[in-house]
Formats: structure tokens, C-alpha cells, sequence
């Protein structure tokens, strides 16, 4: 019975947020994922910000990391049908999104992979590896980008 209940509080986290989304309107849907990304952006930037400084703040080191982390888990509910350019509204999704779903979400899924690491090397606390981890979590995002998201 144990299993029983935590395997479906873990499915019930996991589609919850998929669920939500694919519940707005297409114009909420690119409202939130916009949204989303930038909370994304802004956790790079400070876990970037840090690794800059002199003597980074693991406090904060762990805060982004985890940020990042769990948005990771929640970006394959960002992209339901009928969000895309075709809607008309402003946003830098491809269609390439919608019509190669299954390399999307390979990297969608490479960029979870490496967000898991990311929080596990600030938990190890070298920093010289973090950085490490921040460049290949960096080129993870970079190779959606390249593929899926137009130019500003």
C-alpha cells in the first residue's frame, strides 16, 4: 500500500504541471511559459553572478541550482498543442517544437539530466567542478535554443 501511495503522489506531480498547462488558453499557455523561462533565466544568471565572484555563496549557489532543477522537471508541460506561432501571439517557440516533439524532448530531457547534476555538484562544493557543471547545463539549454527558439 506504501508503494501503491507514493507512486501515485510521484505521477500525480509529474503530470499535474503538464495538466495545468494544457488546461489554458493558447495565449495563457505562452504567458506562463514565457514567465517560466524568465524565473529560468534569472536563476542562470545568479548561479552565474556567483560563479563570478571571488568566493560564491553556496546558499545561493544551492537556491539556483535547485530553481533550475525543478524547472527542468516542469518544462515538458510548457509546450501544449496548439501554443505555438501558429496562435499569433508573440513568442519565440519554433513550430520545429511541435512537429519534431520527439528530438525536443530528447534535449528537454538532456537539460533535466543536467540540472540534476548541477544540484549535485553545489551539494559536493567544489567549485571549480560547479563551474564545470554550469558550462555543460549551459550548452545543454544553448542546444534547444540553437534548434527550437528564433532569435530576438
Amino acid at each position: 500500500m506504501r508503494y501503491f501511495a507514493r507512486t501515485t503522489a510521484l505521477l500525480v506531480v509529474a503530470v499535474a504541471p503538464v495538466l495545468a498547462y494544457a488546461q489554458l488558453a493558447p495565449a495563457d499557455a505562452i504567458k506562463a511559459r514565457i514567465n517560466a523561462y524568465r524565473e529560468l533565466g534569472a536563476s542562470f544568471k545568479n548561479l552565474n553572478d556567483q560563479l563570478k565572484s571571488g568566493q560564491p555563496a553556496k546558499v545561493m549557489l544551492r537556491h539556483s541550482a535547485r530553481q533550475i532543477q525543478s524547472a527542468s522537471k516542469a518544462q515538458y508541460g510548457w509546450f501544449p498543442a496548439g501554443s505555438g506561432p501558429a496562435t499569433g501571439v508573440k513568442t519565440k517557440a519554433k513550430a520545429a517544437i511541435w512537429s519534431d516533439m520527439a528530438l525536443f524532448q530528447s534535449l528537454q530531457k538532456k537539460f533535466e539530466s543536467e540540472a540534476g547534476l548541477m544540484a549535485k555538484a553545489v551539494e559536493q562544493g567544489d567549485t571549480s567542478f560547479i563551474r564545470k557543471q554550469a558550462a555543460s547545463l549551459g550548452r545543454s539549454c544553448k542546444a534547444c535554443h540553437d534548434k527550437f527558439r528564433e532569435e530576438s
